[in-house]
C-alpha cells in the first residue's frame, strides 16, 4: 500500500485556504477497486492551487485497499473529505449520482479514481464560472497518460474526434447538435453548477451521468468548452470507459487474424454501438414523455431522429453489404447529422 501520510504532513503547512469568492467547489469522486492509482489522484487534488472546499468520495464496494487509502487521506487532507461506503454496489453512473447529491458546493467537479489533475484545474474552473455566470457547466481538454503516468501522443478531445470545427460549432450555439453526434463531455474533465444536478433525477439507468448532464446543458446552450488541458486522462486496460481503438491496434488485429476477421469484429462492434445509441435515446424520449418543457421540444425532436438513425444502422449492418448500399447512400444526410464520424461512418457501413 502506498502511504500518503508522510507526503501530506510535509505539504499541508503550505496550503492556503480556498479564496473568498461567491463559489464553493465540491469534488465528487467515485471509487471501485482503485488502489493502484488512487493515491496519485488524491495527491493531485491536495496539490491544487485553489483547493476544493470539500471532497465527497463514494466507494462502490471495493475489495482492495481503496477505502483504507481514502480514509487515510481524509484524516490529513487540507480540506473536508467525506468517505462513504455503499452498502451495495450501485454501478458507475448511479454511484456518481449519489456522490453528486451529497455535495454542498455551488460548483461540483467530477473526479475518477485513476487520473491526475493539473495544479491549476480548480483555479481555472473557478475563473471560468465567475467570468461566464450564465454557463451551467464547463469541460476541458486533457493529455493522455499510460499506466505508468507517462505522456502519450495526442490529447483527450482528439481521441474521441472532438474536432476544431465541432469546437467552433459548440461555441456558436450548436452544442446540442454536436452532442447529438457524440458525447464530448468526459466526466473527469467536467464541472457544473449544483442546480443542474436535479436533471440526474430523471436520468435513465442506461445513460452515463456525464453524457446526460452534458446533453441537458447543451440543450439550453449552457455548456462551455475549455481547450486548455487541465487533466491527465489515464489510458489502461481496466478503465470503465476508454478512448476508442487506435489505428495501431487495428493493424495488429488484422496482422494476427486477417482482414475478414477484422471486418466481422468491426461489424459486430458497430452493431452494438448502434443498439446502445438507440436504447439511450429511446430511454431519453420515455423519460420526457409526460413532463417535457418548451425548451426540451427541440431536444426530443433530435433525440427521436438520432434513435431512428441508430435503429436503421443496426438493421442495415445485419444485411449483406450489396443489399444495404442503396439505403445507406439514401441516408447520407442522417449520417452527417447523427453519426459520430459523419460521412466516414457512411463509407464504413458501405463496406463492412
Amino acid at each position: 500500500m502506498l502511504a500518503l501520510s508522510s507526503k501530506m504532513n510535509m505539504t499541508q503547512r503550505t496550503y492556503a485556504s480556498p479564496p473568498a469568492n461567491p463559489l464553493r467547489i465540491s469534488v465528487a469522486m467515485c471509487t471501485y477497486n482503485g488502489s493502484r492509482y488512487l493515491a496519485e489522484q488524491l495527491r493531485s487534488l491536495a496539490s491544487q492551487q485553489r483547493l476544493p472546499d470539500e471532497l465527497v468520495l463514494c466507494d462502490d464496494g471495493s475489495l482492495d485497499e481503496t477505502v483504507s487509502l481514502a480514509e487515510e487521506f481524509a484524516r490529513e487532507a487540507p480540506f473536508v473529505t467525506r468517505v462513504i461506503r455503499n452498502p451495495q454496489n450501485l454501478g458507475y453512473s448511479q454511484n456518481f449520482a449519489k456522490a453528486i447529491e451529497l455535495c454542498s458546493g455551488d460548483v461540483i467537479a467530477l473526479a475518477d479514481q485513476d487520473d491526475i489533475w493539473y495544479p491549476q484545474k480548480l483555479e481555472r474552473l473557478a475563473d471560468l464560472f465567475l467570468t461566464y455566470p450564465a454557463m451551467g457547466g464547463v469541460f476541458s481538454n486533457g493529455n493522455l497518460i499510460d499506466g505508468n503516468s507517462e505522456l502519450l501522443a495526442g490529447d483527450l478531445w482528439g481521441s474521441f474526434g472532438f474536432r476544431p470545427a465541432d469546437q467552433v460549432r459548440l461555441r456558436s450555439g450548436e452544442a446540442l447538435e454536436v452532442l447529438l453526434q457524440r458525447n464530448v463531455v468526459t466526466g473527469m474533465a467536467f464541472a457544473f453548477r449544483r442546480c443542474w444536478r436535479d436533471k440526474l433525477r430523471i436520468m435513465p439507468a442506461s445513460w452515463p451521468h456525464d453524457a446526460w448532464l452534458g446533453l441537458m446543458l447543451a440543450n439550453e446552450n449552457k455548456l462551455l468548452a475549455c481547450s486548455e488541458p487541465l487533466v491527465a486522462y489515464r489510458v489502461h486496460e481496466n478503465q470503465k470507459i476508454g478512448v476508442p481503438i487506435t489505428t495501431l491496434e487495428k493493424r495488429r488485429y488484422i496482422q494476427m487474424h486477417g482482414i475478414q476477421a477484422y471486418l466481422q469484429l468491426s461489424r459486430d462492434r458497430n452493431v452494438e454501438e448502434y443498439r446502445k445509441y438507440a436504447e439511450h435515446f429511446e430511454d431519453l424520449l420515455a423519460a420526457f414523455t409526460e413532463n417535457a418543457s418548451g425548451t426540451e421540444q427541440k431536444l426530443l425532436v433530435l433525440a427521436r431522429a438520432k434513435a431512428c438513425h441508430a435503429r436503421n444502422g443496426e438493421r442495415l449492418l445485419a444485411m449483406h453489404r450489396f443489399r444495404r448500399w442503396p439505403e445507406v447512400l439514401k441516408r447520407r444526410e442522417s449520417y452527417k447529422r447523427y453519426s459520430p464520424t459523419g460521412a466516414a461512418a457512411m463509407i464504413r457501413d458501405l463496406f463492412l
